[in-house]
């Protein structure tokens, strides 16, 4: 059966876009804080933990638009080469765009002492 380069662009984007769609991940970063007690001492633990998202769950098919190798054209045969090309370049636009989903986290700890506590915790609230 003949196929045409619209053809393999259409099954590209229709097979690759519901795929990408399924990346959804979400990590935590969990950290745990020592405060100091008199004399350098360990007097208590202080913990927070955070969700970060990362997902490309509203990908458009079209993300993979025109992603098939350059040997392929209408009317001649499609070389297996030019399959395993077409297979690279998916994968490596699959990667490109999971990557560009991925960004700098930051999380803000401050750390209190019991002396802090004592000295600036009253009831007139914080210093």
């Amino acid at each position: 059966m003949p196929i045409s380069v619209s053809d393999i662009n259409s099954y590209v984007q229709s097979y690759g876009g519901p795929q990408l769609r399924t990346f959804d991940k979400t990590i935590n970063v969990y950290t745990n804080v020592y405060t100091n007690g008199s004399a350098g001492m360990a007097s208590g633990t202080s913990a927070a933990s955070t969700n970060h998202r990362f997902e490309y769950t509203g990908a458009n098919n079209n993300v993979y638009n025109g992603y098939y190798d350059g040997g392929i054209s209408s009317g001649s045969v499609i070389a297996p080469q030019d399959i395993v090309d077409t297979m690279e370049d998916i994968v490596r636009r699959t990667v490109d765009v999971i990557e560009g989903r991925y960004s700098n986290r930051s999380q803000d700890h401050r750390v209190c002492h019991t002396s802090c506590h004592t000295s600036c915790h009253t009831s007139r609230g914080r210093r």
